[in-house]
């Protein structure tokens, strides 16, 4: 019981915040997700879908504009 309890973190989104560089492959290289539908809400703190290019792992970062790396 104690390890599902643990697992509640993993429905979240995961952040990038300075360093822009993919936690899981340490890939600097990101490209712009697909939307889900509790994208919009994000929208309005100035978090961006973005997709690392090599994992294909699934992030947010702060933006003004839809703008990614390479």
């Amino acid at each position: 019981m104690a390890i599902a309890s643990l697992n509640w973190a993993a429905y979240f989104p995961k952040l990038l915040w300075i360093k822009r560089a993919c936690p899981l492959c340490s890939s600097v290289r990101f490209k712009t997700a697909e939307s889900y539908p509790f994208d919009g809400p994000l929208r309005l703190l100035a978090l961006r879908p973005v997709r690392c290019v090599n994992c294909w792992r699934r992030y947010y970062w702060f933006a003004m504009k839809d703008t990614y790396q390479n």
